[in-house]
């Protein structure tokens, strides 16, 4: 995964963020809103502010800083590559 194009991250990522559209029509009736996933990314983001802060010594945090750190910033890019095709802008 480490050496993958930035298209196939962006075709893998829509894949996913389909797969999760089903999920949520199975147990809510329907799929987010944009909205939600903004707000989705906006906590992912946070927790990259806290866990930056972590791995720099400044602040507290139970479990691995640095592994929690490099998913959470994945998840991130993950988010804006889903906002921006919902959003109609290019990610490509």
């Amino acid at each position: 995964m480490k050496n993958m194009k930035f298209s196939e991250a962006v075709e893998r990522s829509l894949q996913i963020r389909k797969s999760y559209h089903d999920l949520e029509i199975q147990y809510n009736e329907k799929e987010w809103m944009v909205e939600e996933d903004a707000l989705a990314f906006l906590t992912d983001a946070g927790l990259v502010g806290r866990l930056t802060m972590s791995q720099q010594g400044h602040w507290p945090v139970n479990g691995e800083t640095e592994s929690e750190l490099e998913h959470k910033i994945g998840e991130c890019m993950w988010w804006l590559i889903n906002l921006a095709e919902r959003s109609c802008i290019s990610a490509q």
